[in-house]
């Protein structure tokens, strides 16, 4: 009887279950790994399994945007702790298998069939202003663009007008460069970064405007 429960116990430790592995990759630092199949919209794993959340608009939630941990979810930013791991995690790829959604707690969900021992990568859609060579991309994917920020400059937003509201209508001169990018987003299934882009000309364009104003 003893040696019967024994055997049971055995086969359920406590941390063997887990469908992910974090180790070195050879991307950048620390990824996360598959340690099982996934399927093309299943979980991976939750993006801070331990986090606080502050308001959207505090000192705080401003400060830890610098470690670019950072997670905005509704009117709350999401800061993992860092000392558990988690999605947090995921190294960037040009060519992602899944993608990371902000709602709720926070979660990696693929976008394709994962592999057993497959590093699991999502695109971080990082938009800056006239940092063109800001963030190097390491990820080795076909086709990897070579940064992970798409550079916004003061060029591209004075050949910009912003008509009704939020709307962006874009000149010749920068119209090829941003819709190559808008393709390449739809073709790995993040085209909501179109919104950020847009979102940073829009803020970049009122400035100019408030400088010229006061000049």
């Amino acid at each position: 009887m003893s040696s019967s429960l024994n055997k049971r116990r055995a086969v359920k430790p406590m941390f063997s279950l887990s469908p992910v592995l974090f180790r070195n990759s050879d991307i950048a630092g620390r990824g996360v790994f598959a340690r099982r199949r996934f399927e093309a919209g299943e979980v991976v794993v939750p993006y801070a399994p331990r986090q606080r959340r502050v308001p959207a608009g505090s000192p705080e939630a401003a400060g830890a945007s610098s470690t670019k941990l950072t997670l905005l979810s509704g009117d709350q930013v999401i800061i993992p702790d860092t000392t558990v791991p988690g999605g947090w995690l995921c190294n960037h790829s040009c060519h992602p298998n899944a993608t990371l959604y902000a709602s709720g707690a926070g979660r990696i969900q693929c976008l394709r069939a994962i592999a057993p021992g497959e590093e699991v990568t999502i695109f971080y859609g990082w938009v800056s202003e006239n940092e063109r060579e800001r963030d190097p991309c390491c990820c080795g994917a076909p086709g990897c663009r070579g940064f992970i920020n798409f550079d916004v400059t003061d060029e591209d937003a004075a050949h910009v007008e912003i008509i009704d509201g939020p709307r962006v209508v874009m000149g010749d001169v920068v119209r090829a460069r941003f819709e190559e990018y808008g393709a390449f987003l739809r073709s790995i299934g993040q085209e909501q970064v179109e919104e950020a882009i847009a979102n940073v000309l829009v803020r970049m364009k009122g400035r100019a405007s408030s400088a010229s104003k006061v000049g």
